[in-house]
């Protein structure tokens, strides 16, 4: 399970608890910290408390009554979000923010504070100016208004530093990211580059009018890759999995062996969420259909691997 979701369930259990919970508690409850060495699942736990109390999360440790060790719990009148007394144009002002600001972090946690509030004011527009480094976008359009060809490094989506030589069609943007589109000279094919992730500045090589922008291009097609297409899954899962798997939409097909039953998943997309199907391979296995059985096997396989070098 990624690091992340094990926080968000780690607070969400000592968010639930009605009395301090000790370490072996959370462990048998969360399944989390398997290590057969209990002073090195005792460890990790310790880092991901450690953490969690960084990010502002209040955990506690308390040792109750009858109690033979200290135990863990969040207070959830310290942990939750006060009552903002926001007006309807306030959090119309943060919705508008929520949708413009980057990075996308920043508007997750706008939303939040705004799901605190009234529904927003459709009559009301918020007078907003906004900082904006244009600096990256003012170089990409230069180049595009000159039809000149364009090179500059560029980190890959896996962390890679690459030398791109592209000709620019446009710019676009697309959730929160500014993008230069256009066709990357050396594989010959249609493009679209984050701004974000050029490393370097943009160099314009050769001269201007050197190509022509194709009639009719899309830029936002070029960056909205291709419509997925949902799929139903079928999962063979344990007692403890079925409650996770109805909260996502599952609906109960039938007996599955040894005292499992088999669920099915409608409407989930292969890409977004091979995440949570990872997440709940302890309890719930796909058995269909079978790409995606094949994507979540391929992705233990990955986690295994780059789990290999670290010590049980």
């Amino acid at each position: 399970m990624h690091a992340a979701e094990r926080l968000v369930n780690l607070t969400i259990a000592l968010l639930e608890a009605r009395r301090p919970m000790t370490f072996d508690e959370l462990r048998r409850r969360t399944r989390y910290y398997p290590q057969p060495e209990h002073a090195t699942a005792r460890r990790m736990f310790e880092r991901d408390k450690e953490l969690l109390r960084s990010l502002g999360v209040p955990i506690r440790t308390e040792q109750a009554y009858g109690m033979e060790e200290p135990g863990y719990r969040i207070d959830r009148r310290e942990y939750e979000l006060r009552d903002l007394h926001l007006e309807p144009d306030e959090v119309t002002a943060l919705a508008l923010a929520a949708e413009l600001v980057a990075p996308a972090e920043l508007a997750l946690a706008l939303a939040k504070v705004s799901a605190r509030g009234p529904d927003p004011d459709p009559d009301v527009v918020p007078a907003a100016r906004l900082p904006l480094d244009v600096t990256a976008v003012d170089g990409a359009a230069a180049v595009v208004v000159e039809r000149r060809r364009v090179r500059f490094p560029y980190r890959t989506a896996d962390g890679r530093e690459e030398p791109r030589e592209v000709e620019p069609y446009g710019v676009v943007r697309r959730r929160r990211a500014w993008y230069l589109v256009g066709r990357d000279v050396a594989r010959d094919g249609l493009r679209g580059f984050r701004l974000d992730r050029m490393t370097g500045p943009l160099e314009a090589v050769g001269e201007a009018g050197a190509f022509e922008v194709p009639d009719g291009l899309d830029l936002a097609a070029v960056v909205s890759g291709p419509e997925a297409r949902p799929v139903a899954v079928d999962l063979e899962v344990t007692p403890e999995g079925v409650r996770d798997v109805v909260a996502r939409g599952g609906r109960d097909v039938g007996p599955g062996a040894h005292g499992t039953r088999v669920m099915r998943v409608e409407g989930l997309d292969r890409v977004r969420d091979l995440a949570w199907l990872l997440a709940i391979s302890p309890e719930a296995a796909v058995l269909g259909p079978p790409e995606v059985r094949d994507d979540v096997a391929h992705g233990l396989h990955r986690v295994v691997e780059a789990h290999a070098e670290v010590p049980s």
